[in-house]
């Protein structure tokens, strides 16, 4: 069976057409239904269904994808099977938002000047959709906030850094905490995010659902907002707050909480993981 005929199915699984997968491939759609033809003919199972312009996969298909999923991925390393240093394999890497702006940058420097043979794609994502994506083998390692769970043992999750909870204000405001709570209006850091749900205890407490501007998943959109003079928030202080020179930091240690942020990733080798700034 060819390997080539197995990568084509996953990219019409994942385009939901022939010409989408075409494109994706370089073949023509009739070059991409002769294979899944071919596939399906050696199978004895039907594994596309179509509906004019659009297909989907058929419960057969759906069974064994997560093994062939395993099969592009090791296709795609057997490369780094020659290298010693085992890093000359594409690697995917997952990242929310803040370390796509503070640990990204350094993680391609890493690379471009120790492994310069390997490849690097990199995915933005929420760390739930990181995560997801971890599970389905569709990433190799994330930056993501820690898992509110325990996780399997195919993941392995390295400490890289802890974020304490802080109040941030726009930075020529000489107010206290309890002022500038009674006064303005407060955007909240997603409550159902991994990172958000630290502080929800604490923002029920002491803010009156009345005065919430608004809740979204994105603490740099949050901090930009608060340093035009849109509010205050309270959120993890990530290593790029400290460059946001119009955003004042107030520390709140009765909160008492942190965000942590970590590397999770499926079996990477000590080598790859100090390509990313991680160690076991």
């Amino acid at each position: 069976m060819d390997t080539r005929f197995l990568l084509t199915l996953l990219s019409v699984v994942d385009a939901g057409s022939f010409a989408s997968a075409a494109r994706r491939e370089n073949l023509t759609p009739a070059a991409v239904a002769q294979r899944i033809r071919s596939l399906e003919a050696a199978l004895g199972k039907p594994l596309i269904v179509r509906s004019g312009q659009q297909v989907a996969p058929t419960q057969n298909c759906l069974s064994i994808l997560p093994r062939l999923k395993k099969i592009a991925h090791d296709v795609a390393h057997i490369a780094a099977d020659f290298d010693q240093n085992g890093v000359s394999g594409p690697i995917r890497l997952g990242a929310i938002s803040t370390a796509l702006s503070d640990r990204v940058p350094q993680v391609l420097s890493h690379f471009a000047s120790q492994a310069p043979a390997a490849t690097l794609n990199v995915t933005p994502g929420t760390s739930k959709e990181l995560y997801a994506s971890l599970l389905d083998e569709e990433l190799d390692a994330a930056f993501l906030v820690r898992p509110p769970f325990k996780t399997p043992k195919s993941i392995t999750c390295v400490g890289v850094e802890t974020q304490p909870i802080v109040m941030i204000t726009q930075a020529a405001d000489t107010r206290s905490p309890e002022k500038i709570i009674a006064q303005d209006k407060a955007l909240i850091y997603d409550p159902g995010s991994w990172g958000g749900r630290l502080a929800t205890a604490w923002i029920k407490e002491h803010i009156p659902h009345e005065r919430v501007l608004c809740e979204l998943d994105a603490v740099e959109a949050i901090a930009i907002a608060v340093g035009h003079g849109i509010g205050y928030s309270i959120i993890p202080a990530w290593g790029g707050l400290t460059e946001l020179a119009s955003v004042k930091r107030i520390n709140l240690a009765q909160i008492g909480q942190s965000r942590e942020l970590v590397l999770a990733h499926r079996r990477l080798n000590a080598q790859t993981l100090q390509l990313l700034g991680a160690q076991r």
